[in-house]
C-alpha cells in the first residue's frame, strides 16, 4: 500500500493533524503560518433562495451573488469562542470563513473589502483571512445574531495573538451586507 516509508510517515502526519491537507505543517494555533481552520460543518447541498427570502450578503465578484441565511448555512462553517471587542461580551460564533467566501467569489488571494449596512468599510488582508478562520458570523451561542448584538452578520476574528483588539478591533465589522475584492 505504501511504496516508501516516507509515504507512511506523511499519511500518519495527516491522520494526526500534524500536517495539513495542503502539505504544510500545522504550527501551534495562533502562530504565524498555522493552519487554524477547524471546520465544524462541511459544505452541504446549496439550496436555491426561497420566494421572499431576504438577501443577507452579496458577494461582489464578476457576477454578483446574493446569499440568504439558508444559503450561508449550507457553506462550510467554522466556530470559535471569542470576546467581541466593542460589546465586551464573549460569544461562540459560527459562520463562513472569509477564505471560503473569497474562493466562491473568485477573488481568493486578494485583500477583501467588507461593507456594512451603515456604510462602514473594513479591509481585511488576504494574508490574514487565508491563514486564520476569520469569518462572516451568522450565529452567536447557537442562535441568529440579533441587531442589538451587531447582527445579523458580522466579521469575527479568532482568539489569536495575531489579531489583538487594539489593532484589529475596528475590522470587526457588523451589519455586514457585502464582500468584494479590494480595488487598488
Amino acid at each position: 500500500m505504501f511504496p516508501h516509508k516516507s509515504h507512511l510517515l506523511l499519511y500518519c502526519l495527516l491522520l494526526t493533524g500534524t500536517l495539513g491537507t495542503d502539505g504544510t505543517a500545522n504550527a501551534e494555533p495562533g502562530t504565524p503560518g498555522s493552519s487554524d481552520f477547524r471546520y465544524v460543518q462541511p459544505a452541504r447541498p446549496f439550496p436555491p433562495a426561497r420566494p421572499g427570502e431576504p438577501t443577507l450578503l452579496t458577494l461582489h465578484a464578476t457576477r454578483p451573488e446574493h446569499l440568504t441565511l439558508n444559503q450561508l448555512r449550507a457553506l462550510p462553517a467554522t466556530q470559535f469562542t471569542v470576546q467581541h471587542p466593542q460589546l465586551q461580551q464573549t460569544f461562540t460564533y459560527r459562520g463562513v470563513p472569509l477564505r471560503d467566501l473569497a474562493r466562491r467569489g473568485g477573488f481568493l488571494g486578494r485583500d477583501i473589502r467588507v461593507t456594512a449596512d451603515d456604510g462602514f468599510i473594513a479591509i481585511i488582508r488576504a494574508a490574514d483571512y487565508s491563514q486564520a478562520p476569520i469569518m462572516v458570523a451568522y450565529e452567536a451561542d447557537g442562535r441568529p445574531i440579533p441587531t442589538l448584538k451587531k447582527g445579523p452578520l458580522l466579521i469575527a476574528f479568532p482568539p489569536d495573538r495575531r489579531f489583538p483588539p487594539n489593532r484589529y478591533g475596528s475590522q470587526w465589522a457588523w451589519y455586514v451586507t457585502g464582500i468584494s475584492p479590494r480595488t487598488p
